[in-house]
C-alpha cells in the first residue's frame, strides 16, 4: 500500500472512531435510564480491560514502577471524565449538548499545560477559550440566565478529559514507558475505580434490561477497546494535527445521531452554541494554517504576477 493510500486509509478508521464516538452519547442515554452512570462505566471498562489484557498481555505482563505510577495518574483522570459524563446525562443533559460540551477539553489542554509545565498557549488557543465559552453559554445558559446541574458536570467531565490528555501526552513521550501498557492500566483503573463506586453507592441493577446490556457491550466493545487500538495504529501514520481535528468530528457524529436516532430538537440557538464551539475547536487544533497557505499561495502568485508585468513593462520600454 502507497503512502498516501495508507495515510487516507488511516484517516477513514480515525472517522470510524469518531463516528463510534459520536454514537456513545445516545447508547449512554439511553443505558442511563435503567442503569447507574458507575455501574455503566464499571462494565464498559471492565470489558475493554479484558480485551487489552488479551491483546497485549506479553507487554503488560512486565509492567515497571514509572508505567505503574503514571498508568494510575492517567486512569484517575480518565474516570472523572467518565463518571462525570455519564453523571451529566443523569442530571438532565441531552445527548446532542453532552457531544459538543464535552468537546470543549481540546481547547482546555495549552491551558493546563501552561500551568502545570510552564508551557505558554498561543493566541490561536486564546481565541479558541473565547468561541468556546461563548458556544458553552448559547448550548448550556437557560432563559433565565442558569446553567443546568447536567451541562455543568459535562464541563467539569470535559476537564478531567483534559488532564488526562495533558498527562498521557507527558507520560507517553517517556521512554521507559510502553503507550499499550499505559493504555491498559488507565482503563483497569477506571473499571476499578467505578466497581468501587458502585459497591459504596450500592448501584447495582435490580433488573437487567437486554437493550441496556447491550449498550455496555457496545460501549466496552467498540467504543473503548476497539477506539483505543484504532487511534494508537492510526496516529502512527498520519500527524497529530490531523488526526485531532478528524477526532473532534465526534461531537459532530454526536448531535447528528441524537437528532436521528433520539428525536433531539435542535434550536437555532443550540445550533449557534455548537459551531462556534466547533469553530473555536478548528482554531485550536489547526492555528488556521489552512488559512495562511491559502493566502501565502495567493501572495506567491500575485508576486509572480506582478514580476512578469514589471519585466514586459521594461521591455516595453526599451524598444
Amino acid at each position: 500500500m502507497k503512502n498516501n493510500n495508507k495515510e487516507i486509509f488511516y484517516k477513514l478508521c480515525l472517522v470510524l472512531c469518531s463516528i463510534i464516538w459520536g454514537s456513545t452519547f445516545v447508547v449512554i442515554k439511553d443505558a442511563t435510564n435503567t442503569m447507574s452512570s458507575g455501574f455503566i462505566n464499571a462494565g464498559r471498562f471492565t470489558i475493554a480491560s479484558a480485551i487489552l489484557l488479551i491483546v497485549y498481555f506479553k507487554k503488560i505482563k512486565n509492567i515497571n514502577k514509572m508505567e505503574l505510577k503514571h498508568g494510575i495518574m492517567m486512569g484517575i483522570s480518565l474516570f472523572g471524565g467518565y463518571y462525570l459524563q455519564v453523571l451529566g446525562m443523569e442530571y438532565g443533559s441531552t445527548a446532542g449538548k453532552c457531544a459538543f460540551l464535552a468537546a470543549t477539553f481540546c481547547v482546555m489542554v495549552p491551558f493546563l499545560s501552561w500551568v502545570v509545565f510552564k508551557r505558554t498557549p498561543d493566541k490561536y488557543s486564546v481565541i479558541a477559550a473565547i468561541l468556546c465559552i461563548i458556544g458553552v453559554a448559547l448550548v448550556s445558559v437557560e432563559k433565565n440566565a442558569t446553567i443546568t446541574l447536567g451541562d455543568a458536570i459535562i464541563l467539569v467531565s470535559a476537564f478531567f478529559y483534559a488532564v488526562n490528555i495533558m498527562l498521557t501526552s507527558e507520560f507517553s513521550s517517556n521512554e521507559q514507558n510502553d503507550a499499550t501498557v499505559l493504555a491498559f492500566l488507565q482503563i483497569a483503573v477506571v473499571a476499578v475505580l467505578s466497581w468501587i463506586t458502585v459497591g459504596i453507592k450500592g448501584e447495582m441493577p435490580q433488573v437487567y434490561h437486554t437493550r441496556a446490556i447491550m449498550g455496555v457491550i457496545y460501549l466496552g466493545v467498540f467504543a473503548t477497546a476497539l477506539c483505543l487500538l484504532i487511534q494508537v495504529i492510526g496516529l502512527k501514520h498520519i500527524n497529530s494535527t490531523s488526526a485531532s481535528i478528524i477526532l473532534s468530528l465526534e461531537s459532530v457524529f454526536g448531535v447528528m445521531i441524537s437528532v436521528v436516532f433520539y428525536n433531539e430538537v435542535i434550536t437555532s440557538k443550540l445550533l449557534a452554541g455548537f459551531t462556534i464551539i466547533f469553530i473555536g475547536i478548528i482554531v485550536c487544533e489547526t492555528k488556521l494554517s489552512f488559512i495562511k497557505e491559502k493566502i501565502g499561495i495567493k501572495k506567491s502568485i500575485e508576486g509572480k504576477d506582478r514580476i512578469k508585468e514589471d519585466y514586459f513593462d521594461n521591455k516595453n520600454t526599451a524598444i
